[in-house]
């Protein structure tokens, strides 16, 4: 039996077992008063609805038909656990380094603080296994890492070492192909990282990754997590994403922390409801909410968005699931549910 490490605020808890967003717009120009309060790469997501589509549906049938098969073994019966690695970055700006740039190229500079300017600030992440066996995921690990405790270097690093940890498990973003891995790679060519086997294949379609904010959408409109989030259902960000930078900036790292947790807890939920509709894993979804939660609140247990928002909200999926006929949830319509 292996022992699974978990971080989490106070320190390291040990956990037995065996052995994967952003939320912003590169439209904001660097002087505007909304460019310090957007970017974590959720907004990017515009773009992909503006892009070329070519052969992409083609290539996500296909990307789909092979992430089906990663989970089987070569005789085409026995199945092998899936792990997953939901991942979610927080920016500032490094503003310091735009103005020597604009100042360089005068009139020809850009006018858009774009996604090379941006530093990560913070990051969290969370790995699920999901055992054929099973129709509830083991939570193996659930991490924050912010600057108040790491600087940029120190924050990716342990990402990739996560990363390494688990080099089979398949890094799921939301949106994460337009901002947040490109920064990853520029932070790895900057600092002499090595990356890890997730982010070597730059096919926007690779095996190893999933963006859930073009494999929801395929070829109808992309849509921001908190958009997506709210149409299904599923609760989203203790702050709307346009306060995010001002949180950065102030350096209110619990909240930056919290936020960033946030976004892995939604993403984590969307990619379990995703790949159980493929067929690709076998998953209680209401059930799996309730270990999702229960990490979540081991890893920082001073989330109010934890504690106030997801886990009651987990609970009661769990329970509702267990019911037959009408129930009634206050200030919403009553729906009919069958068990």
């Amino acid at each position: 039996m292996n022992t699974n490490t978990t971080k989490t605020e106070s320190g390291i808890a040990s956990d037995s077992g065996n052995e994967f967003s952003a939320d912003t717009c590169t439209n904001v120009t660097a002087n505007s008063p909304e460019s310090v309060d957007r970017f974590s790469g959720d907004e990017a997501c515009d773009e992909f609805a503006a892009s070329p589509m070519g052969d992409f549906a083609t290539a996500l049938e296909r990307d789909a038909r092979n992430f089906a098969a990663r989970s089987k073994s070569n005789n085409g019966h026995a199945q092998r656990p899936l792990r997953i690695l939901v991942c979610d970055l927080e920016f500032i700006f490094d503003r310091e380094r735009y103005a020597a740039y604009a100042d360089s190229e005068g009139e020809d500079a850009e006018k858009k603080l774009r996604w090379a300017f941006h530093r990560i600030a913070a990051a969290a992440w969370m790995v699920m296994r999901f055992d054929p066996c099973s129709d509830v995921p083991v939570v193996e690990e659930t991490r924050t890492i912010a600057r108040d405790d790491a600087d940029e270097p120190k924050i990716v690093s342990a990402l990739f070492d996560a990363m390494t940890r688990y080099p089979g498990a398949v890094a799921v973003t939301w949106g994460g192909e337009f901002k947040d891995l490109a920064a990853l790679r520029r932070c790895a060519g900057e600092f002499g990282l090595l990356l890890p086997n997730q982010l070597r294949n730059l096919h926007p379609h690779a095996n190893e990754r999933l963006d859930l904010c073009a494999a929801t959408s395929v070829l109808a409109a992309s849509m921001h997590l908190p958009e997506y989030a709210h149409a299904t259902g599923i609760p989203t960000k203790p702050w709307p994403a346009k306060y995010i930078g001002t949180l950065v900036v102030r350096g209110d790292w619990k909240s930056v922390r919290e936020q960033a947790l946030g976004d892995v807890l939604t993403t984590s939920v969307v990619a379990m409801r995703h790949l159980a509709s493929l067929g690709t894993i076998n998953c209680h979804p209401q059930r799996s909410l309730t270990a999702i939660a229960e990490a979540a609140a081991e890893a920082m247990p001073s989330s109010q968005f934890v504690r106030n928002a997801f886990a009651p909200w987990a609970r009661a999926q769990a329970a509702a699931s267990r019911l037959k006929g009408t129930v009634i949830r206050a200030g919403v319509t009553s729906e009919k549910l069958e068990c």
